[in-house]
């Protein structure tokens, strides 16, 4: 679900970057735990699920990204806390 942007030809950020925190199992879609104004307000709450399917399954897997969002999976379910950025009114109305 990366939906990050970069700046545009103005350097501008096209709009706020919120952190999305979600879990799921593969093939079958997943559901949002929290939405964080930044990376570090959602890492608590990413290791409370991370244990949770790490005491169930293991870990198999954890990465991070370039634009440092974290994937984890373990057995059949995965865990993430990407960033992603918010439509604004003015990008609707350019």
């Amino acid at each position: 679900m990366t939906g990050i942007q970069t700046p545009n030809q103005n350097g501008q950020q096209l709009g706020p970057v919120v952190w999305i925190l979600s879990k799921g199992e593969r093939h079958e879609g997943g559901d949002i735990l929290g939405v964080f104004a930044d990376k570090d307000l959602g890492r608590g709450q990413f290791v409370l699920a991370a244990q949770d399917i790490h005491r169930s399954f293991g870990i198999d897997d954890i990465r991070e990204d370039e634009h440092g969002a974290v994937h984890l999976e373990g057995g059949c379910d995965w865990l993430s806390l990407e960033p992603y950025t918010v439509t604004t009114t003015a990008q609707i109305n350019a």
